[in-house]
């Protein structure tokens, strides 16, 4: 129904439905070795204390045995029993206790059951529990608990910092009606989306990692490797987030949605970056858009926002690179930054397990792989992507069943992905290539129309056609994120730009209907340096490419993208052709970077200049820009890059040499002062000042007299006690927001509590019943 919000408008509010606490949630369908971890964190949760894992069943049974640490207010030590059944409707009986008589004997007799507690995921009747709470007792047990299912469930539905422990339980039942209610509109759909992956979730040591750094510096960036599970635990914490009745949940696509939808009058939101530098390669305007939002992403923090960034590591690193001094101090120093690929054998094989046991994939196929599952889990550069994707048939077709086969499927993925998308229909194929070249996703009722027309005339069928194929790829190679059709996973782009390189009739018809921003984001040229995860372009059709370079839209975002193409991915015939065919290109305008090594326009500049194909008055312009870089901006990092270099003339740089010595030398006093009382107090206090010891050391390098040498080593001396000064001032500032609020709803796990010790290595395998 629509509902007024009070100041005009109308908000589609949704209706409400109860939800009992008893309500059953599908605990017989996790398997034994995930019910055994959830009975510890329910353990932990109520006791507010660790449990150790003392056994596992020895005798094939589902079981295991825990014991709960002494303390200084608990002198004795007490045990916990739990038992799984795969049975959905299994109550307890009282004689199931029978088999545990002799280990409860036992426990008694070495002082470790004052306390005994028997967890199961099955039904228990009040009766039951109390003719085994007197069982227990006659053996020798002080306090016995018997906990069947509807504890369990009542227990997780009242605790949200269980349910951050244990998040895969969102997907066991009706529970996503907790965080249904409290989505936000734009950012629903894509959560819903990820709902019901929530049962095959593992919290891993990374999981753990990201909740605390967003707990402790209000941000997080998540590095990865395609199909590590990056994506997932920004989904899982995201929609832990949404829990929160004051959090407004909003998952976005690039820097500028960020600063289009942050209001510092609304403390309470969480903002998920999928791909925050490029979802396949690095993205230069999405790089230089960061460097302007981090100031204000800082105060987002301050105001009570909180922030989960995702990038593949390799796009990371080259934004970095990129970033430099106006990266955020918490990747600079990577307290905030967590590796998602380090995964134990345990969490491998677990993630295995889940995602075969809750996938499509026939009894027959997993009875014939289940011996070698373990192995597939041994993989050292195991992939929770990959994982999912053999529990899924789609992906295994023509797959044996054989330890080499699978092994070599997770080492290997790309390779198999290519062959599956190969062997898909022609239908189904158009319909992937049409969602390609729209790398924001295709929305069906707001899409390039000359992008898709190519695509009809490529691949022969209309877009009528094309779009009935998109539900039949749903959940397997597609998504529906909103209004629009997206990928599944990012490495079908992948796979997907592998196959278009082995098809060039492809490659032409993209070239001259693909939109421009694919072209320019995703394309380099044959003889360029590598990209990793682009598409070439081969030199037989550099006439076409030229003429879609020459019809770039004149805008400033597009006019950057197209001088980074021009001189990071253009091959010389290329660049050449375009500038001696649209020499017009050269004079657009385009967004300046800070600092001018890395502003595309000059590089393209020095490139066009080296050739002998720029004009002379643009050359004097951009020497005006680096001149002044280096004298008002103290930038001095294109001193080692020849090409721009090669834009000042030698007279040029001698009066530039000169203005430095004799003018920014005898000034750098009370440039130090403004950079001091201007300093921004969430940066590291000595960022502030590299840009002026860079300029500093490349002139020592250079030579200077002994007069100039003196001013240099006052302005450390300086620098010295100005960073003390702000570091002072950080201090102080910090004192007085100690109070401001924490995320402290999906914190897991106390900081004061000792980790458990290592569990001994269990006898049984985890996929002992994974064909079940």
């Amino acid at each position: 129904m629509n509902v007024d919000d009070g100041m005009g408008k109308v908000v589609l509010a949704r209706k409400r439905r109860a939800h009992g606490p008893w309500s059953d949630l599908a605990l017989h369908t996790i398997g034994w070795r995930a019910f055994q971890d959830l009975c510890s964190q329910v353990c932990e949760v109520v006791l507010s204390r660790p449990v150790e894992i003392f056994r596992e069943a020895q005798d094939g049974g589902q079981d295991a045995v825990f014991l709960i640490p002494s303390g200084s207010d608990a002198p004795a030590i007490g045990t916990i029993q739990c038992k799984h059944t795969s049975e959905a409707s299994k109550a307890l009986k009282a004689g199931d206790l029978s088999g545990e008589i002799e280990n409860v004997e036992e426990l008694v007799e070495a002082g470790l059951a004052d306390t005994y507690v028997f967890m199961t995921n099955m039904s228990i009747d009040a009766p039951v529990a109390a003719k085994m709470r007197a069982r227990l007792r006659a053996l020798g047990v002080r306090k016995p608990h018997i906990l069947g299912s509807q504890y369990i469930v009542r227990v997780i539905r009242s605790s949200a910092r269980l349910r951050a422990l244990v998040p895969q339980v969102y997907g066991l039942g009706d529970l996503t009606s907790i965080v249904d209610e409290r989505l936000s509109e734009q950012s629903r759909a894509l959560l819903d989306s990820w709902i019901p992956k929530l049962r095959t979730y593992v919290p891993t040591k990374a999981h753990r990692d990201a909740v605390n750094a967003i707990s402790d510096h209000g941000v997080v960036l998540l590095l990865g490797n395609p199909s590590s599970g990056k994506s997932a635990i920004g989904a899982i914490i995201s929609t832990i987030a949404s829990e929160n009745p004051d959090s407004t949940v909003l998952a976005l696509t690039s820097p500028r949605d960020f600063e289009a939808g942050w209001n510092p009058n609304d403390p309470g939101r969480f903002f998920w970056i999928d791909d925050a530098f490029g979802p396949n390669i690095l993205r230069d305007d999405y790089v230089q858009d960061w460097a302007s939002a981090f100031s204000k992403l800082r105060a987002a923090i301050k105001h009570g926002n909180r922030f989960l960034l995702t990038s593949r590591k390799h796009i990371y690193e080259g934004a970095r690179r990129q970033l430099g001094q106006r990266n955020l101090a918490q990747f600079t120093d990577r307290s905030a930054v967590v590796d998602v690929g380090d995964l134990t054998f345990d969490e491998k094989a677990q993630i295995l397990y889940n995602h075969i046991n809750f996938g499509e994939q026939s009894q027959s196929w997993r009875s014939s792989v289940k011996p070698h599952l373990a192995a597939v889990a041994g993989v050292e550069n195991f992939l929770p992507g990959i994982a999912e994707r053999l529990g899924d048939p789609n992906f295994t077709k023509g797959l044996a069943p054989r330890e080499p086969s699978l092994v070599r499927f997770m080492e290997e993925p790309t390779e198999h992905l290519v062959d599956t998308i190969n062997a898909l229909d022609d239908q189904l194929q158009a319909a992937l290539i049409l969602v390609y070249v729209h790398q924001a996703g295709f929305d069906p009722s707001d899409h390039d129309p000359l992008a898709a027309k190519a695509v009809a005339e490529l691949t022969g069928y209309s877009i009528t056609k094309i779009q009935d194929s998109f539900t039949e790829l749903k959940g397997s190679f597609l998504k529906l994120s909103g209004p629009r059709w997206t990928f599944a996973h990012p490495t079908i782009s992948d796979a997907l730009t592998e196959v278009m390189r082995q098809k060039p009739h492809m490659m032409a018809a993209l070239i001259r209907g693909a939109p421009i921003d694919t072209i320019l984001g995703s394309f380099t040229c044959e003889g360029s340096p590598f990209i990793r995860d682009a598409l070439v372009v081969p030199t037989a059709l550099d006439d076409a490419l030229v003429a879609r370079l020459g019809r770039t839209p004149d805008e400033l975002h597009r006019n950057r993208m197209l001088f980074h193409f021009l001189y990071y991915r253009a091959s010389e015939v290329v660049f050449s052709k375009v500038v001696q065919q649209y020499p017009d290109l050269l004079q657009r305008s385009s967004w300046r970077t800070d600092p001018v090594v890395d502003d595309p326009k000059l590089a393209t500049y020095g490139r066009a200049n080296r050739l002998g194909l720029l004009q002379d008055y643009l050359r004097e312009e951009a020497a005006d820009r680096l001149v002044s870089a280096a004298q008002d901006a103290l930038d001095a990092s294109f001193f080692e890059e020849e090409d721009m270099l090669g834009l000042l003339s030698p007279l040029r740089l001698v009066s530039m040499g000169m203005g430095l010595r004799t003018t920014v030398l005898p000034s750098l006093e009370d440039r130090i002062d403004e950079i001091t009382a201007d300093a921004d107090l969430d940066d590291e206090p000595d960022s502030h000042f590299k840009k002026l010891f860079d300029l500093l050391d490349r002139m020592e390098a250079i030579g200077v007299d002994a007069a100039a040498a003196a001013l240099i080593e006052e302005a450390r001396d300086q620098v010295g006690r100005s960073v003390e000064e702000i570091e002072e001032r950080k201090r102080e500032r910090d004192e007085e927001d100690e109070s401001d609020t924490d995320w402290t709803h999906i914190v897991t796990q106390k900081k004061e509590e000792a980790p458990a010790p290592p569990a001994p290595a269990a006898t049984r395998s985890r996929f002992d019943d994974i064909d079940k």
